[in-house]
């Protein structure tokens, strides 16, 4: 199973194709949330173009899209949601994740859910900073953004790779066409 994740899109219709090379080929999609508004801290990114970007994601049939705080009832509407998701646990394999956008900033009460569902992977979006890291038995991961990325991180998305009792992590800067962080487990 081969999981392609990404997060902030913020309209780019530009950032989000480049994404979608990698994502073209993964079994799921999944979206941590802000689809279409920049959100009034963002300033517009490069090919912004909402109402494109959401006919390309409304059609998308194997996915996971998660509401974000920019994302208003409207934006869900424009791409096929019927109602807001704050967070998603799916499985795969032995693998538990929960996946969300992200709005509380220390994760709490996000990391309390994910304990909650006994998940070993809690995967956010909202920072806009791609990281990796473990913090009480859970690993945490934001892909970062792919239109807007803070604090000098790349454009970027996470391509998880599932195997019978492997599990590997990319991150992909979009821009520079590579893998900037690859962990196996």
């Amino acid at each position: 199973m081969k999981l392609g994740i990404l997060s902030d899109t913020h309209g780019s219709l530009f950032y989000f194709k480049k994404a979608f090379n990698y994502l073209k080929d993964v079994d799921r999609i999944i979206h941590l949330g802000d689809y279409l508004y920049h959100g009034p801290r963002n300033p517009l990114p490069e090919g912004y173009n909402p109402m494109k970007l959401a006919e390309l994601l409304k059609n998308f049939k194997k996915r996971t899209f998660i509401t974000g705080n920019c994302d208003s009832p409207i934006d869900l509407k424009l791409v096929n949601i019927p109602e807001p998701t704050p967070y998603v646990v799916e499985s795969y394999g032995p693998y538990n994740f929960f996946f969300t956008h992200g709005w509380d900033p220390n994760l709490e009460d996000s990391i309390s859910l994910a304990k909650k569902y006994k998940c070993q992977y809690l995967i956010h979006g909202h920072t806009h900073i791609s990281k990796y890291k473990e913090q009480n038995g859970l690993i945490i991961i934001n892909p970062g953004s792919v239109s807007i990325p803070k604090e000098n991180t790349p454009h970027s998305i996470l391509i998880i790779d599932i195997l019978e009792n492997k599990i590997n992590f990319k991150f992909i800067d979009i821009i520079k066409d590579e893998i900037y962080k690859h962990i196996y487990y």
